[in-house]
Order: structure tokens, then C-alpha cells, then sequence
């Protein structure tokens, strides 16, 4: 397949527990990667990641501590990564959504892994410890609804455009929980995503200060792999102090940013991911006519290695 490959990483509202669970179970290269990642996370969080993601909770309670879930997705696509990387599938690009902007700097090398899993964790300890509860609703429905409905929307804040049909808001608890109901009232679909905090509004400001100062503390180098950004709407090699900030604190526009990459080339969009929603978000983006091509590894249905091969063979 001539196409050139980009590797997207998920952030908030992607994580489950038992996510790359037959992977770690089956798969010796990928075990190696989440263990030598665990090495790292345990010390910081006072218990095994690996235990907190495959030896307690099942797949259908809801995965929402931050001190957990922020080093998880971490580790689990840079794992993955390096499992894509011994199977000779190497990204040109890479593309990362919202906190998945973090993980997309650690596979570049622009920040090391032990940085990147250290200020995951510190992102998730400031916005527990320093920002009012929040929730995020996935809405299944064009953003018009926000004006044709303004009287339900009120207190919210749109937090990403997806694609045409699909987009996230934020807001308070009480907040999202009443717009979550109106909207089935107008038979429009909707979901709760676990995420307890308002990331991409300014209910997450009070931790600027905090978390600039943490970012000072790590060295930052330019890109061995180039990363495409939301924030920006192109590719960018080089990562300045507040870049990161800026990832989690504004809206994130992925549908914006799909098509403008879309008309420089065709390509193979391969979601690094473990719930496969970027791989769906840009089938729904790519136009009709494009030739490029829109992949996932694993995602919350099992089956892992069936999906490894499945796309490998795409690949091939």
C-alpha cells in the first residue's frame, strides 16, 4: 500500500478497563512494552497499572480516575506503537487528540517516556486536586442543535467538533446530566463519556500556572517524527513550553484538521487508540472519492490478536 502511514492517539474518554487485556495475555512483545511502562506508573500511582487495568474492575464499569486513566493511555499506545514498530509498520506522521497530543510527543522523542508517563500522572493529580468536577457528553447530531436548542445548551461549552455528525460538550455535572435528557426527550443520541473534568474549557484554568511551571522541568527536543497538529491544522516539528497546555485547555478540532491533511495526499490513518473511535471519526471525515484508508488496532469488543493480524494484512 504506497501510502504514507499516520499514527493517531486517543485521548480522555477512550479508556476501558481490560483494554490490550489478550495482548498483554498472548502477545510477549507488548507485555514487555506495558511492563516496562508499569515500572515507571506504579511508584507514582502506589499500586500496579497493570493490576488496576486487568485484575479488578470489568470492561463495563466505568474507568474514570485520572490518576489511572491519563498514564494508562499512555502506556497502552506507546505499546502498542512498539508493537506496530517490531511488526515494521513505522509512522510518518503522527496525530494526537487532545491529551493524545502528549503521547504523540513521547513516540516523537521530543519528550522521554519517563517525562511523559511523570506529567501525565501531574496533569491528572493538579486537575483532581485543583479543578471543580465536570462532565463531557458525545453528542450524535450536527453542532446546529447548539442554536436550534440554545434554551438546553446553556453552561456548556463545545469541547470538540468530531465530524459533521458528532461532537463533545462540557459542562457541570448537574449541567450535563439535564442536557444529556432533554436530548433524549428530542430523540437525539447522546453519551456520557468518563471523564470527571472539564478539559478544553476554562473550568481547567486553575492549573495553568502549575502546570506550565511542571512543563519548564522537562526537556523538550524537536520531533524525530513529524506530528500533525489540531491546534495548529498542519505539521509541526518543533513543541513550544505551552504547546501541551494549549492541547488540553482548547477546543480540539479533528474534522478540520482530518480535511485539510486530506487534501495534501492520500494516506493510511491508523488509530494507535484502544477504543478504535478515530479510526470511525475519520471514515466519517474522508470524501467519498478519497483513496486514503482508515485503520484501527483493538478496541473494547476482545479479539485483540484477530486485530493485530487483521491489520497487518491491510497493510500488507
Amino acid at each position: 500500500m504506497n501510502k504514507q502511514n499516520i499514527f493517531m492517539f486517543s485521548g480522555q474518554g477512550s479508556q476501558y478497563y481490560q483494554m490490550g487485556k489478550e495482548l498483554y495475555e498472548q502477545h510477549k512483545q507488548f507485555r514487555y512494552w506495558m511492563d516496562h511502562c508499569n515500572e515507571m506508573v506504579s511508584p507514582l500511582i502506589k499500586t500496579s497499572l497493570i493490576d488496576v487495568l486487568y485484575r479488578g474492575k470489568g470492561k463495563s464499569e466505568p474507568f474514570d480516575n485520572i490518576l489511572y486513566t491519563n498514564p494508562s493511555l499512555l502506556c497502552i499506545q506507546y505499546s502498542m506503537f512498539n508493537l506496530l514498530k517490531e511488526m515494521d509498520i513505522q509512522p510518518d506522521f503522527l496525530m494526537g487528540y487532545s491529551i493524545g497530543e502528549l503521547n504523540a510527543a513521547v513516540v516523537s522523542e521530543a519528550i522521554s517516556l519517563e517525562d511523559g508517563i511523570s506529567l501525565a500522572f501531574d496533569i491528572g493529580k493538579l486537575t483532581n486536586e485543583k479543578t471543580k468536577p465536570a462532565s463531557m457528553l458525545a453528542i450524535m447530531g450536527s453542532k446546529s442543535i447548539i442554536t436550534d436548542f440554545s434554551d438546553i445548551f446553556h453552561n456548556c461549552w463545545l469541547t470538540a467538533e468530531n465530524f459533521q455528525d458528532n461532537f463533545v460538550v462540557s459542562g457541570l455535572p448537574h449541567t450535563i446530566k439535564d442536557l444529556h435528557e432533554n436530548l433524549k426527550k428530542k430523540n437525539i443520541m447522546s453519551q456520557i463519556l468518563p471523564v470527571n473534568y472539564g478539559f478544553h474549557t476554562e473550568l481547567i484554568d486553575p492549573i495553568e500556572k502549575d502546570f506550565k511551571k511542571r512543563i519548564k522541568n522537562i526537556h523538550i527536543s524537536t520531533t524525530k517524527i513529524p506530528m500533525i497538529s489540531s491546534l495548529k491544522e498542519g505539521v509541526i516539528q518543533e513543541l513550544d513550553s505551552d504547546y501541551l497546555w494549549k492541547a488540553i485547555r482548547y477546543p480540539v478540532n479533528f474534522e478540520q484538521t482530518v480535511k485539510k491533511i486530506e487534501q495534501t495526499g492520500d494516506y493510511v490513518f491508523i488509530d494507535i487508540g484502544p477504543s478504535g473511535t478515530l479510526s470511525t471519526f475519520v471514515k466519517y471525515i474522508l470524501s467519498s472519492n478519497s483513496t486514503s484508508v482508515s485503520l484501527q488496532m483493538i478496541n473494547q469488543f476482545g479479539r485483540d490478536l484477530n486485530a493485530i493480524e487483521k491489520l497487518k494484512t491491510c497493510l500488507c
